[in-house]
């Protein structure tokens, strides 16, 4: 299925992320707080995979909701100047997150919606330092808030 970023946010705009976790609300506005100068757009919960539809068989309320359901969802999407940054936060991250992030850089790949060079970032609160020696060997950037 086609990538589909869905509504920009602005970057001072502070309600409920779309399925974003509860506990990991406070860690991503601590994050904007310090790093949100940087970006350009701001999408969030962007579906990513999923079951192919065209536009037309989208107009089916229940086909959008089959297609919505199964595709994976990045938690932000962040463009910067030079970059496309893919974003899994996480109060307490654990191995699901690294498999998230992963995940989301290859499907973003079959139907990227900006064509900028894409990084994988992890927003957390606090994380093991095995965490931290996993990303660092898959290039994921670490931001512990």
């Amino acid at each position: 299925m086609p990538t589909d970023l869905g509504e920009k946010f602005s970057i001072d705009w502070r309600g409920d992320p779309p399925h974003m976790l509860d506990p990991d609300v406070p860690v991503w506005y601590r994050f904007l707080e310090i790093y949100g100068h940087l970006f350009n757009n701001l999408w969030y919960d962007v579906c990513v995979g999923g079951p192919f539809f065209t536009q037309e068989e989208l107009r089916d309320p229940l086909k959008k909701m089959w297609y919505q359901n199964l595709a994976k969802r990045i938690d932000a999407l962040a463009e910067v100047d030079k970059e496309i940054w893919i974003i899994e936060v996480s109060s307490d991250p654990g191995l699901r997150a690294i498999g998230q992030l992963s995940s989301y850089q290859i499907l973003w790949n079959l139907d990227p919606r900006v064509i900028k060079p894409e990084k994988l970032i992890l927003v957390a609160g606090t994380i093991e330092t095995d965490m931290l020696t996993v990303a660092g060997s898959l290039s994921i950037q670490c931001y512990i808030i």
